[in-house]
């Protein structure tokens, strides 16, 4: 049954199926929080940044006078090695043949069709092991970059007045800090049902809360967020292992340049090697099951190392 349809399981061809899958990677795969990579060997070098991004103060000179030579500062560079994943699965003549369709290219299209469906699976499994990855750099961003402070704690069942002015003293202005003057477009603070519950119950941020809901309704958004206090708050829909601690949040400055990266590295087949090969989040390839002619086994490996350059500026939050 497989004769002559070695075309349909070509990287090209796996690549293109792995493209018009449905993609859910989660909720921080699809923020945008993650800048990615493609790294050409196993390894990512970052150097460490200065705190205030490199930024000086610059000073009035006499127009006219020469420029002052440029003295290059060298910096430390950490190097962050990546991991090797990968899940399997097949095509087998039997499923194929308990299957039906009509017309000259019926058993191309019965072919193409199962193997859709087992690299769907399998880039399922690969968007959830990298939302757990992703997730895991918010909770314990600690690396050679620094740690992350100690937990706060925020009383959220409280007036509004108390719990906007805890937000700012213990989260706003030590991530502001930590930034050195760094600019930042907002702060996303992803919260565990724990803390969720605390929130939105608290008499002077639910009404913001309910007035989000409606207009998110309106406009067919069905996330849980809205802005109160400067920090944009956010529930995190996690399940099993890929959560957040129960009764913790976790506070993250968006739109500071390079402050989580994604790398990833080339697949660790022969075709991967060779001047100019650059790593991809996917990595397809099939292969026969055996000499029979039963089928095709399909695997699906990805190599990422997830990085964040600033610790210093993660903030947990804990509920009083």
């Amino acid at each position: 049954m497989f004769n002559n349809y070695e075309d349909f399981f070509t990287q090209t061809a796996l690549l293109e199926a792995v493209a018009n899958t449905n993609y859910v990677p989660g909720q921080i795969g699809s923020s945008g929080l993650f800048e990615t990579r493609a790294l050409s060997g196993t390894k990512m070098a970052l150097e460490a940044q200065p705190a205030n991004g490199g930024a000086d103060l610059m000073t009035p000179t006499p127009r006219g006078t020469a420029s002052k030579a440029a003295t290059l500062a060298r910096r430390a560079v950490h190097t962050f090695e990546t991991a090797h994943y990968r899940v399997d699965g097949a095509v087998y003549a039997d499923e194929v043949l308990n299957m039906r369709a009509s017309g000259a290219n019926a058993v191309g299209e019965l072919i193409t069709t199962r193997r859709d469906e087992t690299l769907a699976m399998l880039r399922r499994d690969v968007d959830l092991l990298l939302e757990n990855l992703r997730l895991n750099t918010l909770i314990t961003p600690d690396n050679a970059f620094g740690s992350k402070p100690a937990d706060v704690v925020v009383a959220f069942q409280t007036d509004a007045t108390k719990t906007r002015a805890e937000l700012f003293t213990k989260v706003i202005k030590p991530i502001e800090d930590a930034l050195g003057g760094i600019p930042f477009s907002s702060i996303d603070l992803y919260c565990s049902d724990g803390i969720w519950d605390d929130v939105i119950e608290n008499k002077g941020i639910k009404d913001t809360y309910l007035l989000s809901l409606q207009a998110q309704s309106i406009r067919g958004d069905g996330r849980d967020s809205f802005m109160w206090g400067g920090i944009n708050f956010i529930r995190y829909r996690g399940a099993g292992t890929t959560d957040i601690p129960t009764e913790k949040a976790i506070a993250v400055p968006r739109g500071v340049p390079g402050l989580f990266l994604q790398g990833f590295a080339p697949a660790d087949t022969i075709d991967s090697v060779g001047a100019g090969a650059l790593g991809s989040p996917y990595y397809p390839q099939a292969y026969p099951i055996d000499s029979g002619n039963r089928g095709w086994h399909i695997e699906m490996q990805t190599n990422p190392v997830m990085v964040c350059t600033r610790p210093a500026v993660i903030q947990t939050v804990a509920m009083a």
